[in-house]
C-alpha cells in the first residue's frame, strides 16, 4: 500500500520491540522483583488511557502467578480518591507512555508521601513521570508519530517479565511453570504476533465491509476484558468511531438491549467454559440481527461452525498473553476502518483548538503532532 500511515508501520515494529525491550528491561526488572518481593501486600498500577487498560490486563497475572493482590487505577481517580490507603507495602507502578501525563505526575508525588516503594514504566526516559521516581523501566518501543500500539504492548510485556521475576521470587509459582511462561513471553509471544501479522488483508476486508456500522462492540473476558478496551480505544482514536468495550456477563445483562439490526460485535475467546458462554451470547446476537466476529484459536473454529459467525485464527497462547496477541488483528482492523471511512489513524480531525485537550493532560505537547 502507497503512502502508509505511521500506526500500520507501527504495528509492524512490535515483535521486535517486544523482544528489544524485554532484553533491555529484564536485569533491571528482576532487581526490583528481588527487592520488594517480600516487602509487599499488593500491586496498584496507575495511568490513562492505554496505560491503564494494559494495566487491567497485567493484574490477572499478578494475582495468578505472583499471588499478590492487584488493581489497575485510572490516574486521575488515583490521585483524587484512591491514594489514601496506599503505604510501604505498596508497590505503585506509574506507567506513562509519553512520561508527561499530569494526572500520573500527581499519582506518582502522592505515592512519594505514602513512602509506598515505586517505579515509572515509560518510553520517555527523561521526561516528567521519571523526574518524579528514583527508579525507571524504559521500555525500547522507539519513537512514535502515531496513537499507541507497540508502546502499550512493549509496557505489557515488561510487566509480565516483572510478575514472572515476583512470582519466582515469592515461590509463588513452579520453578517449571515460571520457565514455560518465560520461554513464551520471551520467544514464542514476538513469533506469535508476527504469525499474526499476517492477516493484514483478512482484517482489510472485515473493515470495508463493516465501515458504515454505526457503533462496534468488543467483548473479553479474563485477561482479554483489556484486549476488548485497548480494541475499542484505537477504533476511537484512530477513525473515530463509535465503539465500546465490555466483559461478557456485562454485554449479556445490559449492553445486549441496546443491539440494533447488523451491528458488528467482537468476541474475544478462548477454550473451555469461557468459549462456551461466548457461543451462547453469540447465539442471542445472532438470533436478534447482530454480526458476530470472533477472534480465538484454531483448536476452537470448529466449534464455532453451527453459527453465523465469522472467525479469525489467531497462534494459540497463553490466555495471559491475549492482549500481545488476540489485539493484533484488533489493531489492523481498526486501521484499515480509518482507511476505509478516509480518516487519518496518526491523528483526528480539527475540532477547535487541537492542543486544548493536550494542554490539560499533558505537561506539554507531544512532539511532531502538528505534523502528522
Amino acid at each position: 500500500m502507497n503512502n502508509e500511515y505511521q500506526f500500520i508501520k507501527e504495528i509492524r515494529e512490535q515483535p521486535n520491540k517486544i523482544s528489544e525491550s524485554l532484553k533491555y528491561a529484564d536485569k533491571n526488572l528482576k532487581e526490583i522483583a528481588g527487592r520488594y518481593s517480600k516487602q509487599i501486600e499488593r500491586v496498584i498500577m496507575v495511568g490513562c488511557g492505554d496505560p491503564y487498560m494494559l494495566g487491567i490486563g497485567a493484574t490477572y497475572a499478578f494475582e495468578q502467578w505472583a499471588q499478590l493482590p492487584a488493581e489497575s487505577i485510572e490516574a486521575a481517580e488515583f490521585a483524587s480518591y484512591r491514594h489514601n490507603l496506599i503505604d510501604e507495602r505498596t508497590l505503585v507502578i506509574l506507567i506513562s507512555s509519553s512520561g508527561k501525563t499530569v494526572k500520573v505526575i500527581d499519582a506518582a508525588r502522592l505515592a512519594a508521601i505514602k513512602g509506598a516503594p515505586r517505579f515509572s514504566l515509560t518510553n520517555l526516559n527523561p521526561s516528567p513521570i521519571t523526574d518524579e521516581t528514583d527508579e525507571v523501566i524504559h521500555t525500547q518501543a522507539g519513537w512514535s508519530d502515531s496513537f499507541p500500539t507497540k508502546q502499550t504492548t512493549t509496557a505489557l510485556a515488561n510487566l509480565y517479565a516483572l510478575v514472572l521475576h515476583i512470582a519466582e521470587a515469592r515461590n509463588a509459582c513452579s520453578a517449571q511453570a515460571v520457565s514455560m511462561l518465560r520461554q513464551e513471553l520471551y520467544s514464542d509471544i514476538p513469533k506469535a504476533i508476527s504469525e499474526s501479522l499476517k492477516m493484514e488483508s483478512q482484517m482489510e476486508q472485515l473493515a470495508q465491509n463493516l465501515c458504515k456500522a454505526p457503533t462496534y462492540t468488543f467483548i473479553g473476558s479474563g485477561p482479554n476484558w483489556a484486549t476488548a478496551q485497548l480494541a475499542a480505544a484505537k477504533m476511537k482514536e484512530t477513525s473515530q468511531s463509535r465503539a465500546e468495550s465490555t466483559n461478557l456477563e456485562e454485554y449479556a445483562h445490559l449492553h445486549a438491549l441496546s443491539l440494533q439490526e447488523d451491528d458488528p460485535v467482537f468476541i474475544i475467546t478462548r477454550p473451555g467454559d469461557v468459549g462456551e458462554r461466548d457461543r451462547l451470547v453469540s447465539q442471542h446476537v445472532i438470533s436478534n440481527g447482530g454480526q458476530i466476529v470472533v477472534i480465538g484459536p484454531a483448536q476452537d473454529r470448529e466449534l464455532w461452525s453451527e453459527l453465523e459467525a465469522k472467525y479469525y485464527t489467531v497462534p494459540d497462547h497463553n490466555e495471559m498473553f491475549g492482549p500481545l496477541v488476540a489485539w493484533i488483528p484488533l489493531q489492523l482492523f481498526a486501521y484499515f476502518t480509518a482507511i476505509s471511512k478516509n480518516r487519518n489513524p496518526d491523528r483526528p480531525p480539527e475540532r477547535g483548538p487541537m492542543d486544548f485537550l493536550q494542554k490539560i493532560i499533558y505537561t506539554s505537547m507531544l512532539e511532531g503532532w502538528f505534523d502528522r
